[in-house]
């Protein structure tokens, strides 16, 4: 892609990423991992992994990752800027139209229709993660796009639960429930358990 490509195309996702990083997961993936083959599953999988304990969103990491991929530094400064281009020229304009108009009913129809949107988005994003880290084989994601359309999917054959990733999701979902550390140190902590238990 080129540099006017890479600022169109997150330009693009800095429109639709109504509810945070995390509602762009699935569209970043139907986008750069399936259609454009910028980058694997596997390197993305490991993207939003890093991007976890590294500062800054999901979205302008990634944006920034796959443009240093395509364009070097200007391709990562340019699809960094592409990404929160909207937020800069839309922010205010939505602050403002709220304000003005938040009696009205189409508006407030319109916010309660994008959010179970974006919650959709998070949820398909949680089935992708578990593809990627509790489960020994990745599920296509063609396949939850058929699971969805029809309920069928076609599962590989080494299909099977990585019981150390579900020790570790459960773990930290109990800790996050009964404590008040931070999400730094969980991350930090689970990897430490990975690299003893998901070799």
């Amino acid at each position: 892609m080129n540099l006017t490509t890479l600022f169109l195309v997150f330009a693009k996702f800095g429109c639709i990423s109504f509810g945070g990083g995390f509602v762009l997961v699935p569209i970043l993936i139907a986008e750069m991992v399936e259609k454009r083959q910028v980058i694997s599953m596997k390197v993305f999988g490991n993207l939003v992994s890093i991007a976890q304990v590294t500062p800054g969103p999901i979205g302008i990491n990634s944006a920034t990752y796959i443009g240093y991929l395509q364009g070097g530094i200007p391709g990562g400064v340019i699809a960094s800027l592409g990404l929160i281009f909207p937020s800069l020229v839309l922010g205010p304009l939505a602050f403002y139209s709220i304000a003005r108009w938040k009696d009205s009913l189409l508006v407030s129809g319109m916010l309660k229709g994008i959010r179970p949107a974006s919650l959709a988005l998070v949820f398909f994003a949680m089935f992708l993660f578990m593809g990627m880290s509790v489960f020994t084989a990745q599920i296509p994601f063609h396949a939850l796009i058929d699971l969805v359309k029809t309920g069928t999917a076609s599962i590989p054959a080494d299909f099977r639960i990585s019981w150390g990733g579900l020790g570790i999701c459960a773990a930290v979902m109990l800790l996050m429930w009964k404590t008040k550390l931070s999400s730094t140190v969980l991350i930090l902590l689970s990897a430490a358990a990975g690299a003893l238990l998901c070799r």
